[in-house]
């Protein structure tokens, strides 16, 4: 197991900067979840952590030890890619067993490994076939077998699920969890689906233009975002920004009123509130419920997704800001409908001009 430092992580290609001066520790045995979207440098980063690719400046460290110059062998990292990178011509044991192999380890030691992973990932029935007769939850779990047969300090993981179907993405991050669990290796995951953030996660890193937005816990993330993108990014359906005007301070709460609805008392965090200009209220979809008078909030209903075990409703204030509510169950709604609906204040969050919280965390 290892635990790594990340000290002023730079990189460059040519005058465009993609990581931009990142610091962070992993702790031994922590399973690190890097999220944000497509282009924000979380891959670049795990191939410099990695060893695959240079930094620019800064430096690493692991346990204790500068590996800023050290390859990937002598950090004792193994990467798992989005596209499996099987061998075709080879076996799913020979596919497994072949770091071994080009290592010089001896035939009865690969054999043996071999077996304790195929036992391990369910694969023991699968050891003579070839990648092209494998599912592609299967060829992934030896594209993982193959990393762990090794035995590294290390694992990195760049988006390994993003080719597969939701029913096996769900089926593999709950074997990839177990695996964790069991293994107790220091993990580093990379996605861009916050789902896989928030289920797999010990620590949640949530990046944007090369730089962290905010790092911890994923309900701490979800509950008490720094600002506003790390309050959109987290969240399926994602949170509801309202534009307010006219809101005044009491004491330590905000009092204001949406578009339509009633007044409202929001906690915030006084020392940070320093203007009430431009603001915005933040509410997720979940914290919003069917009134039973028409008392509250009116929303108009555009579009309804029936969903079974829930309704999500897409809609519009009175002055066109678009709601989005999550409702439990099976709620009898159609285009053009016109509902009340209530707000949990204490779950509201709070955004100032620049977009950084200023609801009061302990109210969370």
């Amino acid at each position: 197991m290892a635990g790594l430092e990340l000290n002023n992580i730079r990189k460059s290609y040519g005058a465009t900067e993609v990581i931009r001066g990142v610091s962070l520790s992993v702790k031994e045995g922590e399973f690190v979840v890097l999220v944000g979207p497509s282009g924000c440098g979380k891959s670049t980063l795990l191939r410099c952590i990695a060893g695959l690719e240079p930094i620019s400046s800064g430096s690493f460290s692991q346990d204790g030890h500068d590996v800023t110059g050290a390859t990937p062998v002598e950090r004792g990292v193994a990467m798992v890619f989005q596209s499996y990178a099987l061998y075709p011509h080879m076996t799913v044991a020979e596919n497994i067993g072949f770091g071994m192999k080009i290592a010089g380890d001896k035939p009865a030691a690969i054999t043996t490994r071999v077996r304790e992973i195929a036992k391990l990932l369910k694969l023991e029935e699968l050891l003579a076939r070839k990648p092209k007769a494998l599912s592609g939850g299967q060829r992934q779990r030896v594209a993982i077998g193959r990393a762990l047969a090794r035995k590294p300090r290390l694992f990195l993981f760049d988006e390994p699920l993003s080719n597969l179907d939701a029913s096996l993405r769900a089926e593999m991050r709950v074997e990839l969890a177990k695996l964790h669990a069991s293994l107790g290796n220091t993990m580093i995951y990379v996605t861009h689906d916050q789902v896989e953030g928030m289920t797999l996660a010990d620590r949640i890193v949530v990046m944007n233009s090369g730089i962290v937005e905010q790092h911890g816990a994923p309900l701490e993330l979800f509950n008490q975002p720094d600002n506003k993108f790390v309050a959109s990014f987290l969240g399926q359906p994602r949170i509801n920004f309202i534009r307010i005007s006219g809101a005044r301070r009491e004491d330590a709460d905000l009092l204001l009123s949406l578009p339509g609805g009633e007044p409202m008392r929001v906690p915030i965090d006084a020392a940070r509130a320093t203007s009430l200009d431009s603001l915005e209220i933040g509410i997720r979809p979940e914290d919003i419920t069917l009134s039973t008078s028409e008392t509250g909030l009116p929303i108009t209903v555009d579009v309804v997704e029936q969903l079974g075990n829930e309704t999500i409703l897409y809609g519009h204030l009175r002055d066109a800001q678009q709601m989005v509510v999550r409702l439990t169950g099976q709620a009898n709604f159609s285009g053009g409908d016109k509902a009340w609906f209530k707000i949990a204040a204490e779950r509201a969050l709070v955004f100032d001009q620049n977009g950084l919280n200023i609801g009061r965390r302990s109210a969370q």
